[in-house]
């Protein structure tokens, strides 16, 4: 492909997962819905494109926050929600270690994504000048994370002993057959388990969940405003956001100063260069509604009968909990060329990512002796089996090309090189 095609190409990529999903349900109103989010697809940004322009009709609110919030949240897209379960499937000593190899990589490039896209252009605006900026981005998985290894789990198995990875949220392609195997001594560490048949007990066969997409979207609606002595503020902020079971939150700020123009005998250099400080985070709470909830019968086969955990049945306090946040740190240097600026930044970001399965969850306990030579499996309930964090530290180079279309308006394309590569464009109105 010409690399001219290059930004389409991640763009398309990105999305088109989430299109084909929707438009399988051939709704006119759900596939418009979808297409608004490939240009606003952070839920920050459809909630100012909600209040703007529909709140008084409420005609978008009960749609398109809900499917945004699923977007948004690079570890609950439509498809990987239909598969989360086989994940609870994994069994408690494996529960964890599943989890964080295949959502991680995803939590990860969103993350960094939040990190990007804070400037375009060592230039900083008058005093009391301003522009007010949307921009979107596209973060690219390493091929290290498109996988996650199957080497050193407790209870499963794989059919073929020559497998050993699977796809990641990041990754390509169907998930692996994974079997849970009988353990040979029951929960209190000494009973032998009589279902355990020298190592070929299996309570349960299931397919690990499939590879979403190598490229991981996030957006941002950014305000700047100038400040005395070359200074800009940069601001993102969307107060808490509450509808069907999403509660999501954005704030971020930043500062840019142009040092050059404060150094005597360098202000007239023929271009700009500025250091920049900026932080952001992103908190998304989702309840799960009845069909994405985990119950008993989802964990074991067709012909594996279970006893209910006596101490609760209730999974309706099912739900997740997710943070994301980035903190960078970089130069900038641009050169002002009539309606082009190129520019180059070099930095450091550092990522968090969080992310809380809350609730009571169901999850397989010992087998259970009911005569006539048949065993039933407990449930054994859970609360907040799964909690999964992830630190980065990215060193990362960025160049880009700010356009000046109007005189009040302007886009840029940039690229930054790091762990997780992310592509992005912007558009701006304001006055500098």
């Amino acid at each position: 492909m010409a690399k001219d095609n290059h930004f389409t190409r991640i763009f398309i990529n990105t999305w088109r997962v989430y299109f084909y999903q929707v438009a399988e349900e051939k709704n006119f109103f759900s596939c418009a819905v979808v297409i608004i989010n490939i240009y606003f697809c952070n839920c920050y940004l459809i909630f100012v494109f909600n209040y703007l322009i529909y709140t008084k009709k409420g005609l978008m609110k009960k749609i398109l926050l809900p499917t945004v919030a699923l977007l948004i949240c690079s570890t609950w897209s439509l498809k990987a929600q239909d598969q989360i379960n086989n994940i609870f499937k994994s069994g408690v000593a494996d529960l964890n270690t599943v989890a964080e190899g295949y959502l991680i990589p995803g939590g990860n490039a969103f993350a960094a994504g939040m990190g990007t896209n804070w400037y375009n252009t060592a230039e900083t605006h008058s005093v009391l000048g301003f522009d007010l900026r949307i921009g979107m981005n596209a973060t690219m998985a390493p091929s290290s994370d498109q996988v996650f290894s199957l080497t050193g789990l407790t209870n499963l198995k794989t059919d073929n002993p020559s497998i050993k990875t699977a796809p990641s949220f990041t990754g390509k392609g169907d998930g692996v057959k994974l079997n849970l195997m009988q353990p040979r001594y029951l929960s209190d560490g000494t009973t032998e388990n009589p279902l355990y048949k020298n190592g070929t007990g299996v309570i349960t066969s299931f397919t690990s969940p499939g590879g979403i997409s190598q490229y991981v979207p996030s957006a941002s609606l950014q305000l700047t405003v100038g400040l005395p002595l070359h200074n800009d503020l940069m601001i993102r902020l969307v107060p808490t956001v509450t509808t069907n079971g999403v509660e999501a939150s954005v704030w971020g700020v930043g500062l840019k100063n142009n040092f050059l123009k404060l150094i005597p005998g360098l202000k007239m250099l023929p271009f700009d260069a500025a250091v920049m400080l900026a932080y952001n985070q992103l908190d998304l709470k989702y309840a799960f509604p009845a069909s994405a909830r985990i119950e008993p019968q989802d964990l074991v086969d067709q012909d594996m009968e279970y006893i209910p955990d006596p101490n609760s049945s209730d999974y309706t306090t099912q739900g997740m909990k997710m943070s994301a946040s980035a903190l960078t740190a970089n130069v900038i240097v641009s050169k002002k060329l009539l309606f082009l600026t190129p520019y180059v930044g070099f930095g450091i970001t550092q990522t968090s990512f969080d992310l809380k399965m809350a609730g009571n969850y169901p999850t397989l306990g010992d087998p259970v002796y009911t005569g006539n030579n048949t065993y039933k499996m407990t449930i054994k309930n859970l609360t907040d089996p799964i909690a999964i964090s992830s630190k980065q530290v990215m060193p990362g180079a960025t160049i880009g090309l700010r356009f000046k279309v109007l005189f009040v308006l302007t886009a840029h394309a940039q690229y930054t090189f790091q762990k997780y590569p992310t592509a992005s464009v912007g558009f701006a109105i304001g006055m500098r």
